[in-house]
């Protein structure tokens, strides 16, 4: 038969026509298979066999635990271990900032009053009763000259 002659019997666009249907195994594995379930021992089952001989040294034993591994037990799939964190940069100046942190300051300390269980002391002079007061209540100290 020629090349032309052979040619003209496919045509692009036509679904394939005879052979072997999908998922049919071809004849070399049919027979194998067949051998192997007359003689009554898989090469999975033989192995599993050798690596549970214990009148058998360790290193044959250990070979064909090696071999019959994947066909037991799976490989681990690799997973996704990314690390995603959304991180916001503040654009407060160093004052805006400050100012916040006393607020967060004074708004954890207002939850428990201060008692303070001391006398407040006269410091150069000038009595600050009014000013440790005025702090401890998360107030602002008067300004006072001098």
């Amino acid at each position: 038969m020629s090349r032309a002659d052979h040619a003209g019997s496919f045509q692009k666009g036509r679904a394939k026509t005879g052979g072997r249907q999908k998922g049919v195994r071809n004849r070399a594995a049919q027979q194998r298979e067949a051998e192997i379930a007359a003689s009554g021992l898989a090469p999975l089952d033989y192995m599993l066999k050798i690596m549970r001989d214990e009148q058998l040294d360790l290193p044959t034993r250990l070979d064909a635990a090696k071999a019959v591994a994947p066909y037991v037990h799976p490989r681990l799939a690799v997973i996704d271990s990314t690390i995603r964190a959304e991180v916001s940069v503040s654009t407060l100046t160093d004052e805006q900032r400050r100012e916040r942190a006393r607020q967060l300051i004074r708004a954890a300390f207002a939850e428990r009053p201060v008692v303070i269980e001391h006398e407040p002391k006269v410091i150069a002079g000038r009595d600050v009763s009014a000013d440790v007061s005025a702090q401890a209540n998360g107030e602002q100290p008067e300004e006072r000259e001098g």
